[in-house]
């Protein structure tokens, strides 16, 4: 078994800032990643993370990495299974191997949304996306379709309006008012997209790819739109499985409660990024790395006054007083 002072669960820009922030504190860190750079990395190009004028979301995570593991963190890519929690110890598996951390920094983010209709797993990657820059580019020329209403959307709608012929924005709403207002300018620039309001897709036709999708009100006198890809931004879950398995307190949205320095309602858990209710909707990369700064100095802390080596010597019991929770 390999122990750590601290083990961190997630790809993206909460865990990663942990990771650094952990290691600058000189603590062994081990950063346990599932899938690499989270929703950041197929968010596109990004214009309002401090310090870069624009950069492209994978190349930030990209930079990430690198600051991280020339720190010294060690890093492993696998689905983590927590194995043991006993008395502030943390043992989680990835495959084969077994790791033990004196304290758990959660940031694994959320998952993306699915629209729940029949044929939708599988037809995913036949037509079915969830990544416009990881699968956009494939479809230059062709006639595609994004459904959602949120900001994700209508950056998705732009970027695909980039590279395909025509684009149909599917919107169950009948406006686009949670998009940021420099995304919707934008939006209405691009003369190739569709805007359909208070519409929703209720069929997927295809066997072996998606081949046209049913709509809940007709264009242009039909109902059917023939389609080479459907992209699907409908907002995103938390990946709650281990913070359920921990017992840690969550709100009825399945985030993760936290304090201002991101402890849980467990002693040597801590939180940051999107599954947390820190920042309640507003889910952004500066605030999910500023979460992992403070879930690493939180850990730092915790591991200055359990000194002992030994895990199950050294719990402490946590009360979270009620003006140290953040309300949503």
């Amino acid at each position: 078994m390999q122990y750590y002072d601290t083990i961190i669960l997630g790809g993206g820009a909460a865990a990663f800032s942990a990771a650094i922030y952990s290691a600058r504190y000189q603590m062994t860190t081990l950063l346990i990643h599932e899938e690499f750079g989270g929703e950041t990395s197929s968010a596109g190009p990004i214009e309002n993370y401090p310090g870069f004028k624009k950069i492209d979301g994978f190349e930030l995570m990209q930079n990430m990495e690198e600051q991280a593991k020339a720190l010294g963190v060690t890093m492993v890519s696998g689905k983590a299974e927590l194995t043991e929690n006993i008395h502030h110890c943390f043992q989680v598996r990835v495959g084969k191997e077994l790791f033990e951390g004196k304290t758990l920094i959660i940031a694994v983010g959320m998952e993306r949304r699915k629209m729940g209709l029949p044929n939708e797993d599988a037809l995913k990657g036949k037509g079915i996306h969830y990544c416009v820059t990881c699968d956009g580019p494939v479809f230059k020329k062709k006639v595609v379709a994004i459904v959602g209403g949120g900001d994700s959307a209508v950056k998705g709608a732009n970027q695909l309006a980039d590279v395909a012929e025509k684009v149909y924005m599917i919107v169950r709403e009948k406006d686009l008012h949670r998009a940021e207002p420099i995304n919707f300018e934008q939006l209405k620039k691009k003369v190739n997209v569709h805007v359909l309001y208070e519409t929703e897709v209720r069929e997927l036709v295809g066997e072996k790819k998606l081949k046209s999708i049913q709509l809940s009100k007709s264009i242009n006198g039909s109902v059917t739109v023939d389609l080479h890809a459907l992209f699907v931004a409908i907002g995103a879950i938390p990946r709650s499985s281990i913070p359920h398995e921990l017992g840690v307190a969550m709100n009825d949205r399945s985030e993760i409660i936290v304090d201002r320095m991101m402890k849980t309602s467990v002693d040597g858990v801590f939180a940051a990024g999107d599954i947390t209710d820190a920042t309640g909707g507003f889910k952004q990369i500066v605030t999910a790395a500023a979460q992992g700064a403070l879930a690493a100095t939180s850990a730092y802390h915790d591991v200055g006054t359990h000194a002992a080596n030994v895990c199950n010597l050294h719990a402490v019991p946590i009360v979270m007083p009620a003006h140290d929770i953040i309300k949503t």
